[in-house]
């Protein structure tokens, strides 16, 4: 077998076009399937133990062309998964699991009617999960400033939050852009107001409510803002948004929107979930790494048109997402693309102990489609997802150990 640079190289050119309809076009990855007839240097090389649906199937690259991820899916693929962890783990906090119900009426009446984005955690009884006291025992919260926050307001988002519901509009690049968090939890009003004016904020009211107005960096004028509705209730968002959540507690309205039928189904089965309705390459422009922000440009990411999901821990710790496409074609290329990163995976399990505990995970990953809709689901043992977590902490320890400097 060629190494795993070979395969990099080879791995490049099939993730690279869409066909003439402008559906993407791919072949599932299967297990000592051959990669062949890809131009470029490095082609014909072998991958090995790789999962698919078949054995001994061909991975084709017959419509080339693909702007999807080209160079930085690949050479980040390796690596990738380690930042995915990372980024789960910090999540992981604010996303304990609570009994399975859905999110709280009064916050949701609270997000925009036009609302394309809507995303929710569950934080209360946190310690009811044993993967959450898992992570709240091994964090390490040394930061100054987060512990002056806290100290500063009496306001710790870890003990003092039970639940959040995020929304936004999604017009970016837009005046109309608004996006608005909505909390339930315990808020120290006094002394979150007077940390408030010590740094510059202002206070001014709209229908009897308070509203902590804060400027933008390099903003004159106050573009944000956070009410209380009591010291149980808050939002914070746009001052539009703001003022409208206002207007629509005041009135007692109902939860209203597009999306709301989806959002109680995902919020009565998830402590974490979220639905949007905006193509996932319009994200694009709010992700800091301009690589990320070029892959997500890409023909696949740009097929999908909506996509929701949620997590849900317990005993067993699971994952579900759905994303519908433009097309059947489309919906079937995305599971080749999720089995084509799981073969990536078990290809750098034999020298990285993380990247095998990953794949030995992803074994029980069912990935189907429905016409343009792809499903992915997976459950994982909570301890084996504790014994993923120490590895990867271990391995973080010896990688920085190696770069320190000898003296």
């Amino acid at each position: 077998m060629r190494s795993s640079n070979a395969f990099r190289c080879e791995a490049r050119r099939i993730l690279v076009g869409t066909s003439g309809s402008g559906s993407v076009s791919y072949v599932p990855a299967c297990s000592r399937a051959r990669l062949s007839n890809v131009p470029g240097a490095c082609s014909r090389a072998r991958l090995s133990n790789v999962p698919g649906a078949c054995s001994r199937a061909r991975l084709s690259a017959t419509h080339p062309g693909w702007n999807f991820v080209r160079d930085t899916l690949v050479e980040s693929a390796e690596r990738g998964f380690m930042l995915n962890l990372r980024i789960f783990s910090a999540l992981a906090v604010g996303l304990q699991a609570t009994a399975w119900a859905a999110a709280d009426p009064g916050l949701l009446r609270l997000i925009m009617p036009d609302a394309k984005v809507v995303a929710g955690l569950q934080v209360q009884q946190t310690k009811t999960s044993a993967f959450g006291q898992y992570i709240l025992a091994h964090m390490q919260l040394e930061d100054a400033e987060f512990k002056k926050f806290i100290a500063t307001t009496g306001f710790d988002p870890r003990r003092d939050v039970e639940e959040i519901v995020m929304g936004s509009n999604w017009e970016q690049a837009s005046p109309d852009n608004r996006w608005l968090v909505a909390a339930r939890g315990s808020f120290n009003l006094p002394r979150i107001t007077a940390a408030a004016k010590l740094h510059g904020g202002t206070i001014s009211g709209f229908q009897g409510i308070d509203i902590l107005s804060y400027s933008e960096p390099g903003k004159s004028e106050s573009q944000n803002g956070i009410a209380f509705f009591s010291s149980t209730n808050a939002v914070m968002g746009d001052i539009a948004s703001v003022k409208a959540a206002i207007q629509r507690q005041q009135s007692n309205a109902a939860p209203s929107g597009d999306l709301m039928s989806k959002v109680v189904d995902l919020s009565a089965k998830n402590d974490f979930w979220f639905v949007t309705v905006v193509p996932i390459s319009e994200f694009a422009g709010a992700m800091p790494n301009p690589n990320l922000s070029g892959a997500m440009k890409g023909d696949l990411l740009a097929a999908i048109h909506q996509a929701s999901g949620g997590v849900h821990f317990g005993d067993t710790v699971t994952i579900a997402g759905e994303a519908v496409t433009r097309s059947d074609k489309d919906a079937q290329a995305l599971v080749d693309v999720f089995r084509f990163l799981a073969g990536l995976i078990q290809l750098n399990s034999q020298n990285n102990q993380v990247a095998g505990r990953v794949s030995t995970l992803l074994d029980g990953m069912d990935l189907k489609t429905s016409g343009n809709v792809m499903t992915m689901s997976l459950a994982i043992p909570e301890q084996q997802l504790e014994q993923l977590l120490a590895t990867f902490q271990q391995e973080r320890q010896q990688a920085h150990r190696k770069r320190q400097p000898v003296n």
